[in-house]
């Protein structure tokens, strides 16, 4: 008896660690990451403890635009597309690994829990590189178990994941009219500060100038006089220097 409800919570539990694939659904992860997501890139839990049981396949991740994805039918997903594809057929897939070497965290505590899409910058002549993202998406991914190009088990499409996207310079609106109330209130207090010292301090500069820079202004009535015989100096008298110029004449 005791074996027989052994056998049957073993089956259970072999039939819901398969059924976890195929209702697993990736997600972006929730970790403190740097680059979790930018506006070329974005970093997926990877899972955990599910794909051991196919032993004899590999993982791949299909990541794809939400717009291709309705149209996307299990010949694409079992075929895999390379990402020098993806501009024309707008998904691609990216090797993972073997199934069997697929990281369990009751086993592999130390194994990578981290998948980043869009890690590289450089895919010429590289197959199945995992490039950059080239458009805005939105995207979704999904976890497909191929063997030799048939598909054995996959897991559900993720939710949509949008990219970060900048704004250029010439969309920037610098009307006022589109600051809040409160810091246009600020900035013209500020404003009336700053022309009120203004205005003291020249006030200040006009006030006390003759303290600060003062001239003595000789007019030209005043008169310069000088007694030469208090301190017995005889006066001056002109004189008068003639030079002559003669002029010798020498003959022979």
């Amino acid at each position: 008896m005791d074996l027989l409800i052994k056998l049957g919570l073993l089956l259970l539990g072999a039939k819901a660690t398969f059924a976890e694939v195929r209702f697993y659904v990736p997600q972006l992860t929730m970790k403190s990451l740097v680059g979790r997501l930018t506006n070329n890139s974005f970093a997926l839990d990877e899972p955990q403890c599910i794909f051991q049981q196919y032993n004899t396949t590999d993982v791949w991740l299909v990541i794809a635009l939400d717009t291709v994805v309705p149209s996307l039918a299990k010949q694409d997903l079992s075929n895999p597309s390379d990402y020098n594809l993806f501009s024309t057929k707008k998904y691609y897939h990216l090797y993972q690994m073997p199934a069997a070497n697929s990281p369990c965290a009751d086993t592999a505590p130390e194994a990578k829990a981290i998948t980043l899409v869009g890690l590289e910058t450089n895919c010429y002549n590289v197959p199945f590189c995992n490039g950059i993202l080239t458009e805005n998406g939105p995207y979704r991914v999904k976890f497909v178990l191929l063997k030799n190009n048939a598909l054995v088990q996959e897991t559900r499409w993720s939710e949509k994941i949008s990219l970060l996207t900048g704004k250029s310079p010439s969309t920037i609106d610098t009307w006022p009219g589109g600051r809040s109330a409160g810091m246009i209130v600020i900035v013209v207090i500020l404003s009336v500060l700053l022309a009120f010292l203004l205005a003291f301090l020249i006030a200040a500069l006009a006030t006390g100038s003759k303290d600060v820079c003062w001239c003595r202004t000789l007019h030209n009535e005043e008169v310069l006089e000088f007694d030469f015989d208090e301190y017995n100096i005889p006066p001056y008298r002109q004189h008068c220097i003639y030079l002559t110029h003669s002029k010798s004449i020498s003959g022979k």
